[in-house]
């Protein structure tokens, strides 16, 4: 099939639209991911079996807002869907995506649309209720047009199915994140680098814990910054790995606080390698909306395949895989206190009893599973 992957960014930094495209590419697709344009980045680009095709907006410097973000898909409209209404699928990676993907389909009626939910979609957070309502209304208006839905986490897809159900809604398919995993980088004596020891000078001994993802709000940044607070002599340290709009906060308390330091960010190729530098993985997402509270975030398949053990809040899915395969803790108490403590019962207790459970999940989970689920979906599109 023909089939164009659009995402409403750049595409610079979208780990899950690259796989998503590499693996129907190998399923013998013809893959073009449809991007926005950014200054600085060529307008087309070839990858290996597919390709990268930018659109350039000239309302994508006015402000944000619902007026001026009707603006910005009506031009996105006029660009996007004439030029891609002609191939056989979009593959659509949230519901501004699917917007433009019903509206091209109503160009062309042969068109087949895959709703990718990267997340609960009418209920994300930071959304103001009337956006959400909107985005609920939109859905229940134009689910029944899609060809198929993926959700990324079970939670998610169930409550697809019970909202939705009433309203012509095709089968949901479970694609999780899981990235894919690439080989340490073995040092002579056949040990992977300790970056995070060498970089800050941590000591041997010392228990590591580690933040990466997002520095924004809603995701527990704030708390495991606070947990840190008069331990500075329990030999735990706290990385954060990652960028975003609680930068200052992250930075003035690492220049606060000897226990705590800042990694920038690193290329999606060596995420893996740098995350087995940590003793533990953090998972500290808030449950302020459904969307949150449903999530299978991509660190916790990063810490997981890293051989690395997670702590997580008491979130439902996250909570069911970590119990299932053994592979963590779940705070008792889902505050600075709590997470305290539950990182000094760690450093104490160790954590070799979690071994066992990561080398099964680590032998469980891959991307290549999910890449057979989502092309199998493709193979019953393009039968029907």
């Amino acid at each position: 099939m023909r089939i164009a992957n659009v995402v409403l960014n750049d595409f610079t930094r979208d780990n899950r639209v690259l796989k998503v495209s590499q693996s129907l590419a190998e399923d013998g697709h013809d893959v073009t991911v449809v991007a926005l344009h950014k200054e600085g980045l060529p307008m087309s680009e070839q990858r290996t079996g597919w390709r990268v095709v930018r659109t350039r907006v000239r309302t994508a410097a006015l402000p944000r807002g619902t007026v001026f973000g009707v603006v910005k898909m009506a031009e996105l409209a006029l660009r996007v869907v004439w030029k891609w209404r002609k191939v056989e699928a979009w593959h659509c990676n949230d519901i501004e995506a699917f917007v433009l993907g019903w509206c091209a389909q109503r160009l062309n009626p042969r068109l087949k649309l895959i709703y990718d939910c990267h997340e609960f979609e009418a209920e994300r957070n930071a959304k103001p209720a009337i956006e959400r309502k909107l985005v609920g209304w939109l859905e229940r208006r134009m689910i029944r047009k899609a060809a198929a839905v993926i959700t990324v986490s079970p939670s998610i897809a169930e409550a697809y199915r019970e909202r939705y159900a009433s309203f012509g809604l095709p089968e949901v398919h479970l694609v999780r994140n899981i990235p894919a995993p690439r080989p340490s980088n073995a040092t002579q004596e056949g040990m992977p680098p300790d970056h995070f020891r060498a970089r800050f000078g941590i000591p041997q001994e010392a228990f590591i814990a580690l933040y990466q993802g997002a520095f924004t709000y809603n995701r527990g940044l704030e708390m495991a910054l606070a947990a840190m607070e008069g331990i500075s002599d329990s030999g735990i340290h706290l990385v954060l790995m990652g960028y975003g709009p609680l930068q200052a906060l992250v930075d003035e308390t690492a220049a606060r606080l000897p226990h705590v330091h800042v990694h920038p960010a690193v290329p999606y190729e060596e995420v893996l390698e740098h995350t087995r530098s940590a003793d533990v993985g953090l998972v500290s997402v808030k449950p302020t909306c459904l969307s949150y509270r449903y999530c299978l975030p991509n660190k916790l398949f990063e810490y997981i395949l890293a051989g690395v053990p997670v702590l997580s809040n008491d979130l439902p899915d996250c909570r069911a895989l970590i119990e299932t395969f053994g592979v963590g803790s779940i705070v008792a108490q889902d505050d600075a206190a709590g997470w305290q403590q539950a990182l000094q019962d760690l450093h104490q207790g160790g954590t070799t009893a979690f071994a066992p459970g990561l080398e099964r999940a680590a032998a469980s989970l891959s991307w290549g599973g999910e890449a057979e689920r989502l092309c199998a979906v493709y193979r019953e599109v393009s039968r029907a």
